[in-house]
C-alpha cells in the first residue's frame, strides 16, 4: 500500500521538527552553557608559614655523680626550695628510696581507707575519679600520647589500690597505717651518702637540656636579626643533667620575609599552630620586628600560655595566624550584581533563576566567603545547600533557566 502525499508531508514536518527542537537545544547549550554546585559552609586561615626557635629563661644543674633519681614529672610546676633530684652513692640506697616510695603510697591508701569511714561520700567520689581517668586514659591511648597515659595510668593505680582497702574494719587499717609509719620511719632514718639539688626559684622542670639553655635567652632576643637568629649554635652540655625554665612568659622567634613581617606588625595579636609536639592553638602577641636584612626580618613573638609538654621543644615549624574567616563558600565567579546593584548570587530553584543578595566575608584564590545580606529572609536567605548558578548568561530574578 503506498502512502498518500500528504502523509509524507506530514512525516517530513515531524522529522524537520525533532531537527529543530535538538538544534535551538544544542545552541542553547553552547551559547549559554549552565553549570551549578552547591553552597557549603566554610572556613578559611589568613596565615603565615616559618621555621623558628622557642626561647625561655632557663637554668641548667648538674647533679654530680652517683646513683641519680628525679622525683618530678617533665613539666611538672616547683617551688624554691623542692628537690630537684638526688645521688645515692650506692644501689642499697637507691633500692630504700623505692621503698620509701611505695610505703609512702601504701600510706596514703590507707588513710583514704581510714578516711570513707569518716566520711562516706569519699568512697563515692573516687569511684567517678576511677571512671573519669579510665575514660582519659582510653582517649590517651586512642590518640597515641603515651606519656601522658603512662602518667595517667599510675594515678589510676593509685586510685584503684585506694579503693581496694575501703572494706577492711577502721581498727585493722588503722593498726596498718601505725605499722607502716614505723617502716617510713626507719627507711628514712638508714638513709645515707644522699646528694640532692634543690630549686633556687620556682619554676618548671625538665630532665634533660638541650644546649641552648644559656644561647636562646631573653636577653638574645634584644635587637634581634635575620642573621643572629641563623647563627645560632648549641653548647655542650655536662652529662646527668636538667634544668629549670623561669617565668610566665615563652617566646617563638622566626625569620620572616619583609612582606610578611609587615603583615604580622599590621595583626599585632595571632594564633601559633605548631607542626608537632602540640594539640591545640596557642594565643601570642607579636613582641617585636627587627629591621629589615636582605628582605628578611627577625619576629618574636610572645605567649603565656603554660603546657607541661613543651619543655622539650625548640626548634619548631609553625603556622601563624593572622585571622580567620567563616561563611558561606561559593565559587569566585558566581558573584553578582542585581538590577538594583546588589551583590549576591543565583540560586537554581527548581527551573528558575533566584537571586539571593550576599555580602563578601573574604576573597580567596577562585573562592569567595559570603554571609547572607542584611534584611534578607524566608527563601531568598542564603544558606548552606542551596544550588548556586556558576555560569550562564544574562541571569535576572524569576527567568527560566535550561536544565540540563
Amino acid at each position: 500500500m503506498k502512502s498518500s502525499p500528504m502523509f509524507r508531508l506530514l512525516a517530513v514536518a515531524i522529522l524537520a521538527g525533532i531537527v529543530l527542537y535538538f538544534g535551538a537545544q544544542i545552541y542553547r547549550y553552547y551559547a549559554d552553557p549552565l553549570s551549578t554546585t552547591r553552597v557549603y559552609a566554610a572556613t578559611t586561615e589568613e596565615s603565615i608559614h616559618t621555621d623558628g626557635w622557642i626561647v625561655r629563661e632557663e637554668e641548667t644543674f648538674h647533679i654530680g655523680s652517683g646513683i641519680l633519681t628525679h622525683p618530678l614529672k617533665e613539666g611538672e610546676r616547683v617551688g624554691a626550695g623542692q628537690t630537684l633530684a638526688a645521688a645515692y652513692n650506692s644501689a642499697g640506697a637507691l633500692q630504700t628510696v623505692e621503698d620509701l616510695e611505695e610505703k609512702t603510697l601504701q600510706l596514703q591508701q590507707l588513710e583514704f581507707a581510714l578516711d570513707t569511714y569518716l566520711n562516706p561520700d569519699a568512697a563515692l567520689k573516687l569511684d567517678s575519679s576511677i571512671t573519669d581517668a579510665l575514660l582519659a586514659l582510653r582517649g590517651d591511648v586512642s590518640q597515641g600520647d603515651y606519656s601522658v597515659a603512662a602518667e595517667n595510668l599510675s594515678a589510676l593505680k593509685a586510685d584503684i589500690l585506694k579503693r581496694s582497702h575501703s572494706f577492711s574494719s577502721a581498727a585493722e587499717v588503722q593498726a596498718q597505717i601505725e605499722a607502716v609509719r614505723a617502716e617510713i620511719a626507719s627507711l628514712r632514718a638508714s638513709l645515707s651518702d644522699v646528694t640532692t639539688v634543690e630549686a633556687k626559684r620556682p619554676g618548671t622542670y625538665a630532665a634533660a637540656v638541650d644546649g641552648y639553655e644559656q644561647v636562646l635567652t631573653p636577653a638574645f632576643l634584644q635587637n634581634l636579626t635575620p642573621s643572629a637568629l641563623s647563627g645560632v649554635h648549641k653548647e655542650n652540655v655536662p652529662a646527668d643533667v636538667g634544668k629549670l625554665i623561669y617565668g610566665a612568659t615563652w617566646y617563638y622567634a622566626a625569620t620572616v620575609s619583609e612582606a610578611d613581617a609587615a603583615r604580622l606588625q599590621e595583626a599585632g595579636n595571632v594564633t601559633l599552630r605548631f607542626s608537632k609536639g602540640l594539640e591545640q592553638d596557642v594565643a601570642a602577641w607579636v613582641e617585636s620586628v627587627s629591621e629589615p636584612e636582605n628582605g628578611k626580618c627577625a619576629v618574636v613573638l610572645g605567649c603565656t600560655k603554660y603546657m607541661a609538654q613543651m619543655t622539650q621543644l625548640r626548634q619548631l615549624q609553625a603556622e601563624v595566624i593572622l585571622d580567620s574567616y567563616s561563611g558561606l563558600r561559593v565559587p569566585a565567579n558566581a558573584l553578582r550584581l542585581d538590577a538594583e546593584g546588589r551583590s549576591g548570587i543565583y540560586c537554581l530553584v527548581g527551573s528558575t533563576a533566584e537571586f539571593k543578595p550576599a555580602d563578601v566575608v573574604y576573597q580567596g584564590d577562585g573562592y569567595t566567603l559570603l554571609r547572607p545580606g542584611e534584611g534578607t529572609a524566608g527563601s531568598s536567605l542564603l544558606r548552606a545547600g542551596d544550588e548556586v548558578i556558576i555560569t550562564s548568561k544574562e541571569l535576572y530574578d524569576g527567568k527560566m533557566v535550561y536544565d540540563r
